[in-house]
Formats: structure tokens, C-alpha cells, sequence
């Protein structure tokens, strides 16, 4: 028999409280005081449900006071696609959410999670609106600027009169001693492109930042193509200015060597 909502709570919270310490997962806080239910989208299918406080609400489940933890890193990556899967159905409900990270746990103590959990909206309610207004309109996306190391090999031999002059040098020199030549060119190369990086870096992280309202600096990855990856940015970009950052990025896009993947809209999970 299908049991309804409120009775899933229930049981989830006795189930919790039965043991162990009984706690309530917080995916994220919303700019509504909607009291309801998400569905079973949570970690592990747990319904996630809203608890409201004065136009505000956190979206719950209901979990033993303990974090999610598991070495198997395919588990935990599950348990964060259902994370982000339930932040993003807020956003998408309500249009303006705070993520909170991977593992925020309340517990209960001589009062409910719940209970704990409204104390705490209470204490930060000014700070939350604050941050409300400076991420409402706004939404995250990621860029990321990679380039075909073999293109800007070409491009950067060709523009420097040293690195040619080597190249012509070791088509006449003998055999040990073109070799010479040949880490030597391979070292100006390399710090060629090393100087060329830093300074496409910049005037790129120039232009973009006129077009957004705020702008984190990630880790660089391995390209999934196998190119270089130049730089990494989530970007917080208003409705307003979306189309000077699209207009920028798409004239990059078609310089040649160079590869933009820009993914969004995404809640402001690096701005919160």
C-alpha cells in the first residue's frame, strides 16, 4: 500500500530517531514560504520537502544525523547528481535558490531537526534576503576556453624570428649538434607558449568579465577532446548582460585553435 507524504515522513523520521540521532538533509534555501513536497528525487529516493519560515523555505529530507559517506567514489557520485537534482528543481520551481554544499546535516538535539533548522533561517534571515537580492536575475554558467596545442605550435614558430632562425640552423648543422639545436627550439617553444597562455589568459578574463556580474577562476582540466585547456570560469551573468558574454565567447570560438564549451543556465552554486 502506497503510503502518502506525510506518512513518509513519519516513518523516515522514526525510522532516523529509532537508533541513531535523527537530523534533516538541507539541499538549499528558496525565496518562498511554500510548505510542500518535491517528490522522491532526493539522495536515495527520499522525498524532498519544503520547510517554510517567513517567505523563505529550505528544501529537507529527512536522514539519521550523519553524513552521506562511501569509498566507493560511483556512490558518491550518485549522491551528488541528486543533490544538484533537487537544488535544480527548486530553481526551476522558484527561480532564485541558495545551494547549500554536499552534506549539510542539522541534528537534532533537545529540539527536532526542523525545529533547529527554522532557528537557524531565523538567525541568518537578513543575511539570506541579502543574498537573495544580490543573485536575483542572475544566473552561473561555465566557460571554458580550450586551444589545439599543434595549431598554436604553428602559429607561435611562425611568429617568432628566433624560433625560425633555429628551425633553418638545423637543417645545415651535423648530426649531434642538430640535436642540441632541437631541445633548445623545443625549450623556446615551450616558453613561448607558456608566455602566450598567460597573456591570452588575461585578455580573455578582461573581455569577459565586462560582460558578467561576478567571475571565479577554476582548476584547469583535461579537455575531453585531448586539447589544452586554457582557462576555466563559472561566471555569474544577469539576463541583461547573457548576450555580450554569448556574443564574446562565439567571436572566440571561431578564431582558429580555439574550442569554447559554454554549459548554463545553473543555479549560483560557485556564488553562494
Amino acid at each position: 500500500m502506497e503510503q502518502n507524504s506525510e506518512t513518509q515522513r513519519e516513518s523516515a523520521a522514526r525510522t532516523s530517531s529509532g537508533s541513531e540521532q535523527a537530523g534533516c538533509y538541507v539541499y538549499c534555501v528558496a525565496r518562498a514560504g511554500e510548505q510542500g513536497s518535491l517528490g522522491a528525487i532526493g539522495i536515495e529516493g527520499h522525498e524532498a520537502y519544503t520547510v517554510p519560515h517567513k517567505g523563505l523555505c529550505a528544501v529537507i529530507h529527512d536522514c539519521p544525523a550523519r553524513p552521506y559517506e562511501s569509498t566507493d567514489p560511483e556512490v558518491a557520485g550518485v549522491w551528488v547528481l541528486a543533490h544538484h537534482r533537487v537544488v535544480e528543481a527548486a530553481w526551476k520551481r522558484w527561480g532564485n535558490v541558495l545551494p547549500l554544499t554536499f552534506n549539510t546535516i542539522i541534528a537534532a538535539t533537545e529540539k527536532s531537526a526542523e525545529e533547529n533548522l527554522v532557528a537557524w533561517l531565523e538567525t541568518e534571515y537578513d543575511s539570506l534576503n541579502g543574498r537573495f537580492d544580490t543573485l536575483a536575475g542572475k544566473s552561473e554558467y561555465v566557460v571554458q576556453v580550450s586551444w589545439d596545442a599543434a595549431v598554436i605550435t604553428g602559429t607561435v614558430a611562425k611568429a617568432s624570428p628566433e624560433i625560425r632562425k633555429l628551425e633553418e640552423e638545423i637543417g645545415s648543422k651535423p648530426r649531434g649538434l642538430a640535436y642540441m639545436y632541437r631541445q633548445k627550439l623545443g625549450k623556446l617553444l615551450k616558453k613561448e607558449i607558456e608566455a602566450k597562455a598567460e597573456k591570452e589568459f588575461k585578455a580573455l578574463y578582461d573581455t569577459i568579465s565586462r560582460c558578467v556580474d561576478n567571475i571565479h577562476v577554476e582548476k584547469t582540466k583535461e579537455d575531453q577532446e585531448g586539447r589544452q585547456m586554457l582557462m576555466n570560469l563559472s561566471c555569474l551573468v544577469s539576463t541583461e548582460r547573457y548576450p555580450d558574454m554569448e556574443a564574446e565567447l562565439a567571436k572566440l570560438g571561431n578564431t582558429e585553435g580555439y574550442f569554447v564549451r559554454l554549459a548554463g543556465p545553473l543555479p549560483p552554486y560557485s556564488f553562494c
